[in-house]
């Protein structure tokens, strides 16, 4: 014998509402994943800048090194004049 089920709780009543929840979970992991997304150029973005800035001090710090002591900007190990 086939049981009759009242309005609204059939299976398929219940397979719409795991479809449902489904389609909710899926949305709620797309919205996450362009969150990290985002997240992860801002991050390559700053490592950029770190990255240049890193090497413009880098190549100032060679131009210092091959000035040598009495190059412009060099300093020599001597004492300052007020002593």
């Amino acid at each position: 014998m086939t049981e009759k089920t009242p309005t609204g709780t059939g299976p398929q009543d219940a397979v719409e509402t795991r479809l449902q929840a489904l389609e909710e979970l899926c949305a709620h992991q797309a919205s996450e994943i362009e969150n990290l997304s985002d997240q992860v150029r801002e991050q390559w973005d700053k490592i950029d800048q770190i990255t240049k800035a890193m090497l413009r001090l880098r190549d100032r710090v060679m131009e210092v090194e091959e000035a040598g002591p009495s190059g412009p900007g060099g300093h020599e190990n001597t004492r300052p004049p007020h002593y």
